[in-house]
């Protein structure tokens, strides 16, 4: 067993001790507990789901509704730091570290955001919860909506974060610019791509070096598959309108 203590807005320790799956199971237990500001306590599982490590983490009052974080592309789910002690004083939480992204690596089958949907939907199965509260920030609030237009009934409530809609009719030049921005990007260097990337994430010093760090776990040939993935996931749907209450949330300079 042995103390860490790993970089982050909330100062924390960690201790860990690797609980091998049972025979014939993908569930792989950590251990490896997270002693937040606010005595808040996240246990972490790994589940092993279409050649991919999904690592995930679960903290809060049991019984209660369940939370769930979905971080933006290229980050994890550190993102969520100074929200995550704040909410599991009164719910269960989970947030994860999405396929492709910080420790679930390596993505396994290429990133969709269908397929992200699918890994979320079957760690809820796993967790025994039909409904949960998504909270999404950036390319997270895809996840989160594309959850709630093909299994509304799993999804009580939304918080979209800096997030665009993906159901919305976009106009023909907006899609086809979208859907090419991974070629666009492709003749840069990953450093550049990293840094202009990182320059408008944030205007907090912090914050941008978090997102260096967590930015640098991915390849540049990881990133781009990544980013098609995501350029992928608009499709207009005429009538269409989410129905469970949603708090929209947006930063003066978001674009």
């Amino acid at each position: 067993m042995t103390s860490k203590k790993r970089a982050g807005p909330l100062k924390r320790c960690s201790t860990w001790l690797l609980k091998p799956a049972r025979a014939g199971s993908s569930i792989t237990t950590l251990n490896r507990t997270k002693f937040f500001l606010m005595e808040t306590l996240l246990t972490e599982t790994i589940f092993e789901r279409k050649g991919c490590p999904i690592h995930y983490w679960t903290g809060g009052p049991e019984g209660r509704p369940l939370v769930v974080f979905i971080h933006g592309a290229c980050v994890d789910h550190h993102s969520f730091d100074q929200q995550l002690p704040l909410v599991a004083q009164t719910y269960r939480v989970l947030a994860l570290d999405v396929r492709g992204h910080g420790l679930s690596q390596p993505v396994g089958e290429p990133f969709t955001v269908p397929l992200a949907v699918d890994d979320l939907l079957a760690i809820l199965d796993r967790l025994g919860y039909l409904q949960a509260i998504l909270v999404g920030h950036s390319n997270g609030t895809y996840i989160a909506q594309e959850l709630a237009f093909r299994h509304p009934e799993r999804v009580t409530a939304l918080v979209i974060a800096d997030g665009t809609c993906i159901t919305w009719k976009h106009s023909a030049w907006e899609v086809w610019l979208t859907r090419i921005s991974a070629d666009l990007m492709a003749p840069f260097s990953f450093e550049t791509l990293k840094k202009t990337s990182i320059a408008q994430s944030s205007a907090r010093k912090d914050v941008q070096a978090y997102s260096y760090r967590a930015f640098s776990m991915l390849s540049k040939k990881d990133f781009l598959a990544i980013w098609r993935g995501v350029s992928n996931c608009l499709h207009y749907e005429p009538g269409y309108h989410i129905t469970q209450p949603m708090l929209l949330v947006h930063g003066d300079a978001d674009q």
